[in-house]
């Protein structure tokens, strides 16, 4: 069993994907005990042909590196979970298949996670790029770091705009039980789990690489038509889904101190959110 497990959900990236893929496969340089795990969502262009190219190239490819071709596209929550469930590491990183890994990304993270078991993410700093690959002035800083688990919860439900600290190495532990709710904006409730369990670590000494295209909105949490964040008429179930998370969370404590807590996150939703849609 590998101790970490990159996944690599694809689907129609034959521009990116081989800087991709070799930002990956150079991590083993420092850190060889990591699995990659490619998951094609039945391409339709040239992005499986040139992930093939480059394993040819690679000596011992299949003994750390997968590629798994779906038959039928079934969509980016699917792929993205294909790649958690089939993969058994201890850690996991989830790459975009349009971004980069900085050198010793993993090495500097494993040495983090595995230090500090009050870490449960690790990250490199922001470094956003246009489709050309040229760079952008776009940092993102995030102060996830209180001894207070619920306040670092409550902390994300209010502070998270980007999310682009989903690419973190997180512990896989941290997502048993998550009832993977199908809403909007998952990637934000998954967030808030991580934090649940420990702090984040923002690293100054590597980068995620994120590229960003034209007319997404993916600075903010705000519905831009395609369903995939959160609009006045989807955010019932986005909250429905958070604060059934956080009840599973906090099940230990006393039922008066939940319910405090889920007021809580409810207020800050809708104070940041709007009130739940009701349609007439």
């Amino acid at each position: 069993m590998p101790r970490i497990t990159i996944g690599i959900p694809v689907f129609n990236e034959e521009k990116y994907i081989e800087d991709t893929l070799r930002s990956a496969i150079s991590q083993t340089k420092d850190f060889a005990d990591i699995e990659i795990l490619i998951s094609d969502n039945c391409s339709t262009d040239r992005t499986v042909l040139k992930i093939e190219r480059v394993l040819a190239d690679l000596k011992d490819a299949d003994r750390y590196v997968r590629l798994v071709k779906h038959g039928e596209n079934l969509g980016s929550k699917f792929n993205f979970w294909y790649a958690f469930d089939d993969s058994d590491s201890e850690y996991f990183l989830c790459l975009g298949a349009h971004d980069q890994l900085a050198g010793s990304y993993v090495k500097l993270g494993m040495d983090c996670l595995m230090g500090s078991r009050e870490t449960s993410m690790f990250c490199g700093a922001h470094v956003a790029v246009d489709p050309a690959g040229k760079a952008q002035n776009h940092p993102i800083i995030y102060d996830f770091t209180q001894n207070n688990p619920a306040e670092r919860y409550l902390r994300s439900i209010r502070d998270l705009s980007n999310c682009y600290i989903f690419q973190s190495i997180f512990r896989r532990d941290s997502m048993q039980g998550f009832a993977r709710p199908d809403v909007p904006s998952m990637d934000h409730i998954a967030i808030s789990r991580w934090l649940w369990f420990g702090k984040l670590y923002q690293s100054n000494d590597c980068a995620y690489v994120r590229r960003y295209f034209s007319g997404e909105v993916r600075s903010s949490k705000v519905d831009s038509g395609g369903g995939g964040y959160v609009g006045p008429e989807n955010n019932v179930s986005f909250y429905e889904g958070y604060l059934a998370d956080l009840e599973q969370l906090a099940e230990s404590l006393p039922r008066r101190v939940t319910d405090g807590l889920i007021r809580q996150a409810y207020d800050i939703m809708v104070a940041r959110f709007g009130l739940p849609y009701a349609a007439n």
